[in-house]
């Protein structure tokens, strides 16, 4: 089994991020893999660990406000907590794991994965309008792979909930939302279901403030920024049809919309949430890397 190298490296407002990396023996690409809310890379050990046995090395992070990151009295930042992060510090932190692996793999094509609330932020990233640097990192990239991504949530919340969000946000933006994600929702796997619900790295969804921006980030994405998709930047999005947290309709909506040369949906009938962790995941790392294979092939590593 390929072995993973854990290390902390410094990125913007100073903050300190526990990262991970899978080494593949002779690597065609690396991917930066990106993990949803309230969750961290860890979780992920045995996708990426696949992935870099067959040629693809691999760079994740707990993210700003999640994981280690936010919760390693040794090596986090002074400011840093739990849940507290906001949609722009994630797309600079994003931006910033992008421009370290693109300096540090020189040569290599650069893959951009996100799984559920990371995937909408991987889409917000490409699509948001952004700094003239973020530009840069867009356009190093050579495809972007998105799983589940949370446009709509399956389970809106009341417009009274909706509503008493975005108020409180202003006032006490870090407080954590009182509840913790259902484990049964998450997949068909037991045992998995059971380790999230007692792995100590994982607590609530976020603040008031990093829900509110997942949901009304998310909800742009769909309704007005995929309009400013990069037409040759490839896109794979990966999707299960009884997902219940991120709904199946929207991401079927996005893909339809999007004006891309490069494009594909995959749906898999009767999965969750975690395709990474459901019957199909053997599947899902195979059109994973039929997808970054592909483009890799190409005479300059990315769109043709």
């Amino acid at each position: 089994m390929t072995a993973y190298t854990e290390a902390w490296a410094t990125g913007p407002h100073s903050t300190s991020f526990y990262t991970r990396t899978y080494e593949a023996l002779s690597s065609i690409a690396v991917l930066v893999a990106v993990h949803g809310a309230a969750e961290h890379s860890g979780r992920y050990t045995h996708a990426h660990t696949s992935l870099a046995e067959r040629g693809i090395t691999v760079f994740s992070y707990d993210q700003r406000g999640y994981g280690r990151t936010a919760l390693d009295e040794q090596h986090k930042s002074k400011d840093s907590a739990y849940g507290k992060t906001c949609w722009e510090n994630q797309l600079e932190d994003l931006d910033w794991a992008v421009q370290y692996v693109h300096t540090n793999y020189a040569g290599l094509p650069v893959f951009l994965m996100g799984s559920s609330m990371a995937g909408s932020l991987c889409l917000s990233f490409v699509t948001q309008p952004g700094s003239p640097q973020r530009q840069s990192s867009v356009e190093a990239l050579s495809g972007i792979i998105a799983s589940a991504p949370t446009l709509l949530l399956t389970e809106r919340p009341s417009w009274l909930l909706q509503t008493a969000i975005r108020i409180l946000r202003l006032v006490v933006p870090n407080i954590l939302l009182p509840f913790k994600h259902n484990g049964e929702k998450l997949s068909h796997n037991e045992e998995t279901n059971k380790a999230y619900l007692e792995d100590p790295l994982v607590r609530a969804p976020g603040s008031l403030l990093s829900v509110y921006d997942l949901i009304a980030e998310g909800q742009r994405v769909l309704v007005d920024y995929y309009k400013h998709w990069p037409v040759q930047l490839p896109l794979l999005v990966l999707q299960g049809t009884a997902d219940l947290l991120s709904d199946p309709a929207a991401t079927q909506e996005f893909v339809e919309k999007l004006i891309a040369e490069d494009k594909k949906l995959v749906l898999y009938p009767d999965a969750r949430h975690e395709l990474h962790n459901e019957p199909v995941q053997t599947e899902v790392a195979d059109e994973c890397i039929s997808f970054m294979a592909r483009i890799a092939s190409r005479p300059n590593g990315g769109p043709e």
